[in-house]
């Protein structure tokens, strides 16, 4: 199941490497989007669970919100502008560090989502995701009218 999950993720890039014309077409949306802009993620399943791993350094935790609904959890929240560090003349050699609005959303059926819990430490958040028990089907006879 994991490896479907990742294919998902690649869906569009490998859509547009379809057509030769479209070939750089995602490498200019990966321009206009910094690598440290997305949220990193890392997700394990077993079969009693998802175990959900998203790196949100910098956040305040009352600025993080997390939502499932229709087997898709929803991570998002904001970051404020960090302090500015330039000299007296306003000289910033360079700045990486990214603010404003994130979000991600993972598709993880069959969660039950009354069970669901969070926890955020050191700039990691993780998110436990409890598995719907499976009903196992015993079986039984049918009487023939």
């Amino acid at each position: 199941m994991a490896n479907e999950i990742m294919d998902r993720n690649n869906l569009m890039r490998n859509w547009f490497n379809g057509d030769s014309w479209m070939n750089n077409i995602p490498s200019l949306f990966d321009n206009n989007f910094p690598e440290d802009s997305t949220l990193k993620t890392d997700i394990k399943e077993t079969d009693k669970d998802y175990e959900v791993h998203v790196d949100m350094p910098a956040f305040n935790k009352k600025d993080i919100d997390i939502n499932y609904d229709n087997d898709v959890l929803t991570v998002s929240g904001h970051r404020d502008s960090f302090d500015d560090h330039s000299d007296k003349k306003g000289d910033m050699i360079m700045s990486e560090r990214s603010s404003g609005r994130f979000m991600r959303q993972y598709h993880l059926p069959a969660v039950d989502s009354e069970k669901i819990t969070a926890n955020y430490d050191k700039g990691v958040l993780k998110v436990s995701l409890p598995k719907m028990e499976k009903k196992v089907e015993t079986g039984h006879h049918i009487d023939i009218d």
